[in-house]
């Protein structure tokens, strides 16, 4: 279970800390989905790279809270763990991915990483010790945001590739700002966890993922989402994203035990319980579209 991959440093946990922790085994209907408190630290237990330690953000006011990246979600985890390698067939929780979809290999080594949304930079400080080329983890230009990501990229990255990776504030769908200038294309991997929750983002997000995407063949963006937020907000992002130029090559629906599904734009004909739906998250594989081939007579 991708609760059971977090937990609290031992002079940390109070007994209000570990009962929450515990709710999600005692209640199997209230999963945890968010890990955490501004401020605090969690320890993310990665198979291959042992523990990591994670510093939430303590945004200052009410426009930094809104953010939500003062917490650490379970697509966050789940990405961590596509990258570092410890999702397969032996632990998809009986239904197995290839029932589902095609695999995928979520390797990164040697690949040009951006993350977007980065939050903790999970999936960027995974990707930097899994092997990546060079990595940005970035977030919404919000200081406090920033230097907490700069802290735990200096906590969890050893000295000898911390010169691969960079920590970069970006707001979605600007694209005129020195940074964005000079990455156009730049990037074979974008990353995007729980970042789906805004409708009225899609359309930047989506903006900024075909702008950095490199135009290799094989260059691709992997996107996570919890719908702990409700179905319908973040379903209408696939069909931006297309719109704008990206093309879904792969989407299904994983949860929180490795069990997975077709994916649907809608279930239960949008009458989802929120205890159900916030156990499931939606994975997608996106690639540049092409423009058809012309054959030639």
């Amino acid at each position: 279970m991708l609760t059971s991959l977090i937990r609290l440093p031992a002079e940390s946990s109070s007994v209000e800390d570990i009962f929450s922790s515990a709710l999600g085994l005692i209640f199997t209907d209230d999963l945890r989905n968010q890990h955490g408190d501004p401020g605090s630290v969690v320890i993310y237990q990665s198979k291959r790279f042992g523990d990591l330690e994670l510093r939430l953000a303590d945004p200052k006011g009410e426009e930094g809270r809104k953010l939500f990246a003062h917490y650490l979600w379970n697509a966050g985890v789940l990405m961590g763990e596509f990258i570092g390698g410890a999702v397969n067939d032996e632990n998809c929780g009986g239904s197995g991915m290839q029932e589902v979809g095609r695999r995928f290999d979520w390797s990164v080594k040697g690949e040009r990483v951006l993350e977007l949304g980065a939050g903790t930079g999970l999936g960027g400080i995974v990707s930097a010790l899994a092997g990546a080329e060079e990595v940005v983890v970035s977030d919404y230009p919000a200081p406090e945001v920033l230097a907490n990501l700069e802290v735990n990229v200096e906590k969890n990255i050893p000295r000898d590739i911390r010169p691969r990776v960079r920590i970069k504030g970006h707001e979605w769908g600007v694209l005129t700002d020195e940074f964005s200038q000079s990455h156009v294309h730049s990037f074979t991997r974008i990353l995007a966890a729980d970042c789906l929750w805004m409708p009225w983002q899609h359309q930047n997000l989506a903006q900024s993922m075909l702008h950095f995407l490199s135009h290799d063949e094989d260059a691709r963006v992997w996107v996570i989402a919890g719908f702990h937020t409700g179905r319908a907000k973040l379903a209408p992002f696939f069909d931006v994203a297309e719109e704008g130029g990206l093309e879904v090559e792969e989407i299904w629906e994983r949860d929180a035990d490795g069990h997975e599904r077709q994916w649907m734009k809608e279930r239960d004909g949008g009458k989802e319980d929120m205890s159900g739906r916030k156990k499931w998250l939606v994975i997608a594989v996106l690639k540049r579209r092409r423009p058809p081939s012309t054959g030639t007579s």
